[in-house]
């Protein structure tokens, strides 16, 4: 008979868990709500939220004035902010707090003149989000993009920068891009803002793959989380993503 073993740190991490509650909580209170685009990447707790009166929005032109709105785990843009405020839109912000910290740092490198480089995935809410608190933001998808970046101008290797990674950014990815900026950059500030958690369950699912013959990983198809963790599991044993049971 086969072995299963389930990674210990297996589960919703502690910013999702509070961003369901919220969502929970305010369509229970107030008879209903918006939820600002997916507020988790999990189509099954997404459709249980919407079953308790949190309807799914898709942008703030489908928000209804005055509604309550809540914003999803992954943060949203300025922009988007400043609209709901526009519309007199209740905001419940179930960002996670290591979003909001990102989002806080590359504010302050705006105020002080500093560029903000951000090492994620251009195209990810939580990513587009995080540089919209700056106009000079610059995305980079790794490290390789990022030495392109900084050697195309020499000049760049001696601006005030400002560096920060995708919560969820597989660590080998940040620690070669930090590696890159204190070879090359003279003013660079670097802040590891890689969710613990989100480094603890990929260094867990890697010693899980190097002992076993297959890794099962349990997620929504559009979760960076269930993603990554494929990713790092992929060069050491077979490896399945699946969303249920069935």
């Amino acid at each position: 008979m086969a072995e299963v073993r389930v990674a210990k740190s297996a589960g919703f991490c502690y910013g999702v868990e509070r961003a369901v509650k919220l969502a929970e909580e305010t369509a229970r209170e107030k008879g209903g709500c918006a939820m600002l685009g997916s507020i988790i990447h999990n189509v099954h707790v997404v459709a249980e939220l919407e079953a308790l009166g949190a309807r799914q929005v898709d942008s703030v032109e489908e928000v209804r004035p005055g509604e309550t709105v809540i914003i999803r785990s992954h943060g949203e843009r300025k922009e988007v902010f400043d609209r709901l405020e526009q519309l007199g839109a209740v905001c419940v912000n179930a960002t996670c707090p290591n979003v909001l910290r990102i989002q806080q740092l590359v504010a302050q490198a705006d105020r002080e003149g500093r560029i903000p480089l951000i090492i994620g995935e251009p195209r990810h809410p939580e990513v587009m989000g995080v540089a919209s608190w700056s106009d000079r933001s610059v995305i980079f998808p790794g490290p390789e993009e990022l030495e392109k970046w900084l050697l195309q101008e020499p000049s760049r290797q001696s601006l005030s920068l400002t560096a920060v990674a995708q919560t969820t950014c597989i660590r080998r990815i940040w620690e070669t891009s930090k590696e890159i900026l204190k070879k090359l950059c003279t003013n660079a500030k670097i802040f590891d803002t890689i969710c613990n958690a989100t480094s603890e369950r990929q260094a867990e699912a890697v010693r899980l793959a190097k002992q076993k013959d297959l890794m099962v990983i349990i997620g929504g198809r559009q979760s960076s989380n269930t993603a990554k963790l494929k990713s790092v599991c992929e060069p050491f044993c077979r490896t399945c993503l699946i969303e249920t049971a069935k």
